[in-house]
């Protein structure tokens, strides 16, 4: 049973109190909440209410970097100017998380916080290369430090975060312009479905040839997947048929599904070759 019950108002607030109580921190609550109901975790003696903090529900670009509080609701990456414009992989992830209520109840802090193979956010912010700003209580007050998106899982349900350490922020570059980027997921109804996979693509091109390539996996492993064996198979190559079958092939391969209630694992092989070329023949044709 929850005996403590903290409303911080600043990041030093919830910090002070996360390392006095080893409490847990709650924001939107969307995926705490079911689970504690359902005894699926057992629930924390203390809890430490985070979404009240502005710091943490801003959106901003400024000196080049977009920076997305860790309390930012996934409707409003979803609708956002800045986002749409830097990042509309993020937006098109965003809009299909769950229904309205969640996305407007949802934080994109709590989706990577929760660490879930398939969550929605992680391919785009991989693909973005975020680094994310977490912050803790040190013998000087507040002590900061900063973990690339493709160090922070660790599995399913497991981060790269230390006790006591809160997310406070997520920043990325805005994607280059005439960059070509697509962002997939596979599930069996339209919404309110956990990802069977989910695949993004950003490439950059010059006169035709792919210079700069990033791919990524989501459901298809245990963590949100950088698929770096797949980005080398189009490094310096035009798109043709022959490239994107090799960029196809080392995808089936570098990935590690698993079987499970909503699909086997060679479907889930099969849907990632599949969403993968679809994006790799539409950027050939961008």
């Amino acid at each position: 049973m929850t005996k403590t019950y903290v409303a911080a108002q600043t990041v030093e607030e919830a910090v002070r109190a996360l390392s006095q109580t080893g409490a847990t921190i709650f924001a939107g609550g969307t995926d705490l909440m079911p689970r504690w109901f359902r005894n699926l975790v057992p629930k924390p003696t203390a809890v430490v209410d985070i979404k009240g903090v502005e710091q943490l529900r801003s959106i901003k670009l400024a000196d080049g970097d977009v920076s997305v509080g860790a309390c930012v609701l996934m409707s409003e990456l979803e609708t956002h100017s800045i986002i749409r414009a830097a990042a509309p992989i993020l937006a098109e992830a965003a809009a299909r998380i769950a229904c309205p209520q969640i996305r407007n109840r949802a934080t994109v802090g709590g989706n990577l916080c929760n660490a879930s193979p398939a969550a929605d956010a992680a391919v785009p912010l991989l693909l973005l290369d975020a680094v994310l700003d977490v912050a803790s209580s040190g013998s000087k007050g507040l002590a900061t430090r900063e973990i690339p998106i493709a160090e922070f899982f660790r599995g399913p349900g497991s981060t790269a975060l230390r006790p006591g350490e809160v997310l406070t922020c997520i920043r990325f570059k805005p994607l280059p312009t005439g960059s070509f980027c697509a962002w997939d997921k596979f599930g069996t109804r339209p919404a309110m479905e956990i990802a069977v996979a989910s695949v993004g693509v950003v490439l950059h091109r010059v006169e035709g040839r792919v210079v700069g390539a990033r791919v990524a996996y989501g459901s298809v492993a245990p963590i949100p997947l950088r698929g770096h064996q797949a980005e080398s198979a189009l490094i310096g190559r035009l798109l043709s048929d022959e490239v994107v079958d090799l960029c196809v092939t080392a995808a089936r391969k570098e990935i590690s599904p698993i079987t499970d209630v909503r699909a086997s694992e060679g479907y889930r092989r099969e849907i990632v070759g599949v969403l993968l070329r679809r994006m790799l023949e539409n950027a050939a044709g961008f």
